[in-house]
C-alpha cells in the first residue's frame, strides 16, 4: 500500500525501537504514529523490522465532483475518476489542477464508497489500433519511450458508463491507489462486510481495465520486480525469501543484512488503523541469533553505496530525488533529519527505470534506487509511492506538474482530441492555487 511514507529504502543504520507516539500531517491524513505498535495487540514479532502504527479513523470521506454543468440527461460526461483513501492530499491536488486544465473529475474514496449508488452500462470496447466507421485510420504506437496506458481500451473510447449518485459519466482515465477493500467500514455480519468490500474492490478494479486509460499500470510484487530487474541486467542486492532469517543471514556476506516483508509494509487490523512494519538494516550477527518465523521474510545483502535515489516515473518522463537519511524509517520518526534533493538523472539511472516501467507496463511507479561505484542498484518500486512529501521537502512541484500533464493527455487520447500539450510552466502556475497540507512520505 504504502500509506504515507512509502519509501523504505535501505540506506542507513536500524531503528532504535523506543516507543514514542507523536502526530503527524501526512498524504493520508492526520496519523498517529506508535513506534511499539498498537497499545494491547500482539505485536507481529522481532524479525520482520521496527513497527508503526497509523489511525487514518478521523479523516472524513465524501465524494468530490468536478464535472461541467451537466448536459442533456442522455449525455455521459467524459470524465477522469480517481479512487483512493480518504485525506490523502495527492489526489485532492490533483483533482483541483484537473479542474483548473478543464478536464472532468470525480474521486471516490474507500471509506465511503459503499454510500453511493452505481450503475454501469457496458460497451464493446473499440480499441486504438482497431479501424472504425468514424476512424478509418489506426492510431500509432508512441514514440516517446513510454509504455501504452494500461487498460481494456488503450487509448481507445470509453466503454463503460456510470450512473454515480445520479450523475452519468463516461470514464477516460481510472486511477486507483491505496483503494484498499480492508478500509471499508464493518457491518454487523461478517460475511456482508467482506461481500460488500469485495464487490466494491472489484468494480473499481475492473473499471481499470475497461477504461481506455488507467494506472498506475501493473502491480508487479517484490519477489517480481526483483527478478525482473536481474533478467533486465540491472543489479539488485542478493536476496533469500526465508521463514529462517538466520539461516539466511548465514549466507549473506558483509557485517549488516536487510530484513523486509514480501507483501505491503502495512497490514489494516481494523477499518482504518493501520500497522507497519518497516525494512530494517541490523547487524549480521544478531540476525544469526533470531528464531525461525511462521512467515516468510526477504533478507537482503546490505549495498554499501554513495547515493540513494527515489525516482518516480510519469508517462516517460522520469524525475529523482537524492535522499539523505540515518535509517529506513527516518522518514517516520525523524522527518526534520531526512534531506530530499532535486537531482538530474543520471543517463543509467533514466534508462533503468524507462525499461523497467516497459517492462511491467508502468505508467507511474515510485522507484527506489542506490548509485554504487557508479552502478544502479535496483532497490523495489512503489506503484502507490506519493510523491508531494518529496516535492515539499526539496521545493518545486515537477511530479505534480508532470502527473497532471499525463491525465490530461490521456484524457484527451480517449477522447480522440489531439491537442498541444498544456506548457508545464502553465500547470506548474496552477498549482500555487493547489492545495497544499498534508504532503505524504
Amino acid at each position: 500500500m504504502g500509506y504515507g511514507r512509502d519509501h523504505e529504502k535501505e540506506a542507513g543504520g536500524s531503528g532504535t525501537g523506543v516507543r514514542r507516539r507523536i502526530g503527524i500531517a501526512h498524504g493520508c491524513g492526520h496519523a498517529l504514529l506508535s513506534a511499539a505498535g498498537v497499545p494491547g495487540q500482539a505485536g507481529l514479532g522481532p524479525s520482520c523490522g521496527p513497527h508503526v502504527t497509523v489511525d487514518l479513523r478521523g479523516s472524513p470521506g465524501s465524494v468530490s465532483w468536478r464535472l461541467p454543468e451537466p448536459g442533456p440527461a442522455t449525455d455521459a460526461a467524459p470524465c477522469v475518476v480517481l479512487a483512493d483513501r480518504a485525506g490523502c492530499a495527492e489526489f485532492a491536488v490533483l483533482q483541483d489542477t484537473l479542474h483548473y486544465l478543464g478536464v472532468p473529475s470525480v474521486r471516490v474514496d474507500a471509506e465511503t464508497v459503499a454510500a453511493l449508488r452505481l450503475s454501469a452500462t457496458l460497451a464493446a470496447p473499440v480499441r486504438a489500433d482497431r479501424p472504425t466507421a468514424d476512424r478509418p485510420t489506426a492510431d500509432r504506437p508512441t514514440t516517446d519511450g513510454a509504455p501504452a496506458a494500461s487498460g481494456g481500451v488503450a487509448g481507445g473510447r470509453p466503454c463503460a458508463v456510470l450512473d454515480l449518485d445520479g450523475r452519468r459519466i463516461a470514464p477516460t482515465v481510472v486511477w486507483a491507489r491505496h483503494f484498499s477493500l480492508r478500509a471499508m467500514p464493518a457491518s454487523a455480519s461478517a460475511a456482508q462486510t467482506l461481500l460488500r468490500a469485495e464487490s466494491w474492490h472489484a468494480v473499481v478494479r475492473q473499471l481499470c481495465s475497461l477504461a481506455p486509460a488507467s494506472l498506475p499500470g501493473n502491480r508487479p510484487g517484490r519477489l517480481e520486480q526483483l527478478a525482473g530487474a536481474a533478467a533486465a541486467g540491472i543489479r539488485v542486492p542478493r536476496t533469500i525469501v526465508t521463514t529462517d532469517p538466520a539461516g539466511a543471514a548465514a549466507a549473506m556476506p558483509g557485517r549488516r543484512v536487510v530484513v523486509k516483508v514480501v507483501g505491503e509494509h502495512f497490514v489494516e487490523t481494523s477499518p482504518g488503523l493501520l500497522t507497519g512494519v518497516l525494512p530494517e538494516i541490523a547487524a549480521r550477527a544478531e540476525v544469526l541469533r533470531r528464531p525461525a518465523l511462521d512467515y516468510p521474510v526477504i533478507v537482503q545483502e546490505h549495498v554499501e553505496h554513495d547515493a540513494e535515489l527515489r525516482v518516480y516515473h510519469v508517462a516517460g518522463a522520469v524525475h529523482a530525488y537524492a535522499v539523505r537519511k540515518r535509517a529506513p524509517d527516518s522518514p517516520w520518526r525523524e522527518a526534520a533529519e531526512v534531506a530530499v534533493t532535486p537531482v538530474a538523472a543520471p543517463p543509467a539511472v533514466a534508462d533503468a527505470v524507462r525499461g523497467l516501467a516497459s517492462l511491467w507496463g508502468l505508467t507511474y511507479g515510485a522507484f527506489d534506487l542506490l548509485l554504487s561505484a557508479g552502478e544502479v542498484v535496483f532497490l523495489e518500486v512503489n506503484t502507490d509511492g506519493d510523491w508531494r512529501w518529496f516535492e515539499a521537502k526539496a521545493g518545486g512541484r515537477p511530479v505534480s506538474t508532470a502527473v497532471a500533464l499525463a491525465i490530461r493527455t490521456l484524457h484527451l487520447t480517449a477522447l480522440g482530441i489531439a491537442g498541444p500539450p498544456s506548457p508545464p510552466e502553465l500547470v506548474d502556475f496552477l498549482l500555487l492555487g493547489a492545495r497544499t497540507l498534508g504532503s505524504g512520505r
